[in-house]
Formats: C-alpha cells, sequence, structure tokens
C-alpha cells in the first residue's frame, strides 16, 4: 500500500512514541504526524491541512476524551472533502466484539488492531 503520510492519534504519548517507532519501521519513506488530543486532529483535517495528500493512513486510538474514536469517525464521514484518500485503522486495547462490529460500520475503517501495534500486525493488515 502505498502511503503519503500517516497520522496517529492516540491520548497516551506512550503509546504514541511506540506506535510512531513501529510505523518508522514500515513506512520509512512517510511522513508522520501525531496528535494527543483528537480535537486538535479534527481541527487540522477538517481544516484541510492533510488535503494535498492521496494517500492519508490514519492510525486511531478509541477510547479518548473530548472526541472518542468513533466520534472522530462520525465527524469524518459528515464533514470531510477528501474522504477517498482515507485508510482508517483502529488501534486500541478493547477486544470486546461490539468494538469491533462498531468500527466496521464506517467506510474508511480498514482493520481494528489490538495492542500493542506491531509490524506483523501492520504486514498483515496492509499488504
Amino acid at each position: 500500500m502505498n502511503i503519503d503520510v500517516i497520522i496517529l492519534v492516540d491520548d497516551n504519548p506512550i503509546t504514541l512514541f511506540y506506535n510512531r517507532d513501529v510505523v518508522e519501521d514500515f513506512y520509512p519513506e512517510a511522513s508522520i504526524v501525531s496528535y494527543e488530543n483528537s480535537a486538535e486532529f479534527l481541527k487540522d483535517f477538517l481544516g484541510g491541512k492533510f488535503e494535498k495528500y492521496k494517500n492519508i493512513l490514519l492510525l486511531l486510538d478509541i477510547n479518548m476524551p473530548e472526541y472518542d474514536g468513533y466520534e472522530v469517525l462520525s465527524e469524518l464521514e459528515d464533514e470531510c472533502e477528501y474522504l477517498e484518500n482515507l485508510t482508517v485503522l483502529m488501534i486500541t486495547s478493547s477486544n470486546l466484539k461490539v468494538d469491533k462490529e462498531k468500527a466496521t460500520r464506517f467506510v474508511n475503517v480498514k482493520a481494528y488492531i489490538e495492542k500493542p501495534l506491531t509490524i506483523s500486525k501492520l504486514e498483515k493488515t496492509l499488504k
């Protein structure tokens, strides 16, 4: 899968650091942007900060303050004008069937990956 930019959204700075390291190893050529705040991510994304990219990979945590991952996806589906450029991987510690089912309701969600993120999980999902 060809990726121009990877966006990591997770409220835990340690998880962001770890996920960034995994993603850099998997996609060394891609630009990587991290957000600890889902509202800040939404503001930037809906404001057009990433619309120049044709292949955007979003690794999105589900359980976050302000906007959880599902609320983020709902906002993107309602408001984003360049949604066709986006592929979403839900990255979460939840293994509940209801969470997995809910994630699949969103068009851009390609996979639901339980933490910790690993290169083998990315390979399985994206190759």
